[in-house]
C-alpha cells in the first residue's frame, strides 16, 4: 500500500541555473508544516500576493530528521520514498495543492490539501512511500502538482535500472469518415529494417514481427511490448472491410509522453 508525507517548508532555497542546490541548509526541515513557517503576515502583503508561483520540480533525498539531504537524478532500485519539491514565492489565501503520481503513465495516487496564506517564499514537497515499508516498484515515477485544474509544476524520476529509451504504446483504431471505432483490427510493428512489403513477399514470418496489438469494440489498443524511441520502424494496420495502412517510417521521438498515444483512422 502507498502512504504519503504531506510536508512543507517556510524557508527560501538557493536556486542554481532553474534547479535546486544539492545540498539544502540545516535549517531546511521538511518535518515543519507550513502552517507552522512563520507569525501572521501583514495585511496588505498577503494582499500583494495574488498568485502562487511556483519553480520547477527536483527530486531529492530526505534523512533520518525529514532534513532534505541532496538533490538527485534518479533513485536506486529498492529506494523506500521519492521527494519531488518545488520552490514558492508566496501562498495567497485559499490555494488548494493537487498531488498525483504516476508509475510509468498510470496515475496510481493522488491527494488535496490546503496551504496556509503566506508571504514569504518556501518549499513545497508531497514524498511518497509505502505502508510495509517495502520498496517502491521500478520504474518512470512523475508527479503533477494541481492548484485547482491549472498545472503548477510537474516533473518525472526513474527509480531503478530502467529503459527510458522504451516507451509503450496505445491509442484507437476508427474509421475516417464516421469517426465510430473499428472492432478487431490488427495493429502491427515488424522488426527494424524490415519493411512491409519486405515481409509480405516472404510469407508474412511471424518471426519478424516485434511487438501487436488488436482492437477492442471502443476501437481501443495496447501494443503487447515497448517500443525504442528514435528507431525507425514498419507499422502495418489491417481490418475486415478497411484498406490496409502501410508506414515503414514510423518513429516515437523524445517528445512524446509515455505511454505513445496512436489514433488511426481506416479507409473503406
Amino acid at each position: 500500500m502507498l502512504k504519503t508525507f504531506a510536508l512543507a517548508v517556510g524557508a527560501p532555497l538557493v536556486l542554481a541555473a532553474g534547479l535546486f542546490t544539492a545540498h539544502a541548509s540545516p535549517n531546511l526541515t521538511l518535518a515543519a508544516r507550513l502552517a507552522a513557517a512563520g507569525g501572521v503576515a501583514h495585511a496588505l502583503m498577503l494582499q500583494a500576493c495574488t498568485e502562487l508561483e511556483v519553480s520547477d520540480v527536483a527530486w531529492v533525498t530526505l534523512d533520518e530528521d525529514f532534513n532534505i539531504d541532496e538533490q538527485v537524478d534518479s533513485y536506486p532500485s529498492g529506494t523506500e520514498l521519492i521527494t519531488p519539491v518545488f520552490e514558492y514565492e508566496c501562498v495567497p489565501s485559499r490555494v488548494s495543492i493537487t498531488t498525483v503520481y504516476s508509475l510509468d503513465g498510470d496515475a496510481v495516487f493522488s491527494d488535496k490539501e490546503t496551504l496556509r496564506a503566506s508571504t514569504t517564499s518556501g518549499l513545497y514537497a508531497y514524498p511518497l512511500g509505502t505502508t510495509d515499508g517495502e520498496p517502491l516498484p521500478d520504474g518512470l515515477w512523475s508527479v503533477q502538482y494541481f492548484n485547482g485544474e491549472d498545472l503548477l509544476a510537474e516533473g518525472e524520476v526513474v527509480v531503478g535500472d530502467v529503459d527510458t529509451d522504451s516507451i509503450e504504446v496505445e491509442g484507437t483504431v476508427k474509421d475516417k469518415k464516421t469517426r465510430r471505432a473499428i472492432r478487431a483490427a490488427t495493429i502491427l510493428v515488424l522488426q527494424p529494417g524490415i519493411t512491409a512489403q519486405e515481409w509480405i513477399d516472404e510469407g508474412q514470418n511471424g518471426d519478424e514481427v516485434l511487438t501487436a496489438g488488436q482492437s477492442s469494440s471502443q476501437g481501443n489498443f495496447t501494443l503487447e511490448h515497448p517500443l525504442t524511441r528514435n528507431e525507425t520502424y514498419s507499422l502495418i494496420v489491417v481490418a475486415r472491410g478497411y484498406k490496409p495502412i502501410a508506414n515503414d517510417r514510423f518513429v516515437i521521438d523524445d517528445e512524446v509522453d509515455a505511454p505513445a498515444q496512436l489514433n488511426i483512422l481506416m479507409n473503406k
